[in-house]
């Protein structure tokens, strides 16, 4: 992955861990204020270098932007029939 983000783990009051990226910190911590419940989340740790795998799987996207295509898995082909279009899973 590239250094061009931020990784972060938060934990809420109900104790549910997340783990976030974002382009920065103020993101991340704007996130982390705005909680669903009206509670702040605690910012646990920040990562400086997560597994790309890691990142695509569990990794929640906070940024005002549209999530980066290099965070996103591509699709795998179907080689016995080449125009069958894959099944959006999100």
């Amino acid at each position: 992955m590239s250094t061009l983000f931020i990784y972060a783990s938060c934990k809420d009051v109900n104790g549910k861990i997340e783990y976030l990226v974002a382009p920065s910190e103020k993101d991340i911590e704007t996130y982390c204020k705005n909680g669903v419940l009206g509670y702040d989340k605690a910012i646990l740790h920040y990562y400086t270098n997560p597994d790309p795998i890691t990142v695509c799987h569990h990794f929640i996207w906070v940024g005002k932007q549209r999530r980066p295509p290099i965070l996103n898995i591509s699709k795998p082909h179907d080689y016995s029939d080449p125009f069958k279009i894959p099944i959006e899973k999100w």
